[in-house]
């Protein structure tokens, strides 16, 4: 699958945000408490885009298929680990209509490429500790364990790759 990966225009912020609450949806669907689709709003999507993070949306033959936004601090989770080298990766999300067809991998890879164009050297991304399968997904991916996040009512696990 050839699979076109850019800057999402502003314009395509409702695109984005169907995507995240389709995808909370559908881990709800699943049984697995990851997203809410009410916690996603416009807003939140306008927000990475002015405020210099770089939100991306993925295509193939003119459908999208997924999308991801990069960072390039978060200490709220990092919290002392947070540095200039790093790159963040947040609100990974593969289209359910793509489930499955090896888009994930493909658009992760994009990521970390994009990540590596801006001069970093380290990529870092987060997911709930209690969803085994994506944090398989992203180990198989060649993403090493960092450490656990307890946060009031929620975890989530740290990953990077150098």
């Amino acid at each position: 699958m050839h699979i076109n990966c850019r800057l999402a225009a502003r314009l395509e912020a409702p695109l984005i945000l169907q995507l995240w609450q389709s995808a909370a949806s559908w881990l709800l669907e699943k049984g697995i408490v990851q997203w809410l689709p009410d916690f996603f709003q416009l807003e939140q999507v306008l927000g990475f885009m002015e405020e210099g993070s770089d939100v991306y949306i993925a295509e193939s033959e003119g459908l999208v298929v997924g999308t991801y936004v990069l960072t390039w601090s978060d200490p709220q989770i990092w919290g002392e680990l947070d540095h200039d080298d790093a790159g963040y990766i947040h609100r990974f999300t593969v289209h359910r209509d793509f489930y499955g067809q090896g888009v994930g991998p493909l658009l992760l890879k994009m990521a970390e490429d994009h990540i590596k164009q801006k001069g970093k050297t380290v990529i870092r991304l987060d997911c709930m500790a209690e969803n085994p399968k994506l944090n398989a997904f992203y180990r198989s991916n060649g993403f090493h364990f960092v450490r656990r996040l307890d946060i009031a009512g929620w975890s989530a696990n740290l990953y990077e790759k150098k």
